[in-house]
């Protein structure tokens, strides 16, 4: 079964960015050595200014032993690659895989240098992010990407951010087995509102109504929160095999 929050109101682990730094520790104890350093710079973040917000939208789940973990986890991280499955597990936002010369790509796993296009529902447009960094390590995998320009416009103008925040974000989707515990993180780091570095005046002016107003960013952590638990859920196999 998924993990309960400490308050025992939810299968979904709270947003870590908002509890005490002594609770904060509990979690941090139990994350690989990557994911804790990102984890890390995401709470030094919440207590410095001028950095950008930060945040981390997690859940978890608990196995009877640790092979069963494994099983899980080792299924998990193959999905976590393949950026187009992630269609299932979300709401609100599509995304679409597109390789280093902006075309639609016909490999269904990521790999660095590859664009990744998101639209969600409502947003007034697509925003774009390259895939920076690949991470398959026993007991973690990690894809972080960043803002980027469009890589499919002719005449891409690289020193643009066709995105909802700059260039210096970083966004990491994370995949965690400690024992018998499988999680999964949403970890954003250094977030800016982009109100420069646009292409074109009407996403600027987008960009600028978005910033001022505060349920977006909310709906934006929602929808991370449903990626997460949708990730950690069962398929019918593994219901029937009684994990």
């Amino acid at each position: 079964m998924l993990l309960p929050a400490p308050n025992g109101d939810s299968d979904q682990l709270p947003d870590l960015s908002f509890v005490s730094k002594p609770l904060y520790k509990i979690f941090r104890g139990n994350v690989n050595a990557r994911i804790q350093r990102l984890l890390g710079e995401a709470l030094a973040q919440k207590y410095s200014s001028g950095t950008g917000k930060s945040s981390i939208t997690s859940a978890s789940r608990t196995f009877p032993n640790t092979h069963n973990a494994d099983d899980f986890f080792n299924r998990l991280r193959a999905e976590l690659f393949r950026v187009r499955e992630w269609n299932e597990k979300t709401t609100l936002t599509s995304f679409e895989l597109f390789n280093e010369k902006g075309n639609m790509s016909e490999r269904q796993t990521a790999i660095v240098g590859d664009f990744i296009r998101l639209s969600m529902a409502g947003a007034g447009k697509s925003d774009w992010a390259k895939v920076i960094e690949i991470v398959d390590e026993a007991g973690e995998a990690i894809l972080t990407i960043k803002p980027s320009y469009n890589p499919t416009e002719n005449e891409s103008d690289k020193n643009t951010t066709s995105h909802f925040f700059t260039s210096t974000s970083t966004k990491s989707f994370c995949l965690e087995k400690n024992n018998a515990v499988v999680s999964f993180y949403v970890i954003e780091l250094s977030e800016k509102a982009n109100t420069g570095k646009t292409g074109n005046i009407l996403e600027t002016a987008r960009n600028v109504a978005a910033s001022m107003v505060g349920p977006y960013f909310g709906i934006q952590q929602g929808e991370w929160k449903t990626l997460c638990i949708n990730f950690l859920r069962f398929t019918d196999q593994e219901r029937n095999r009684g994990l």
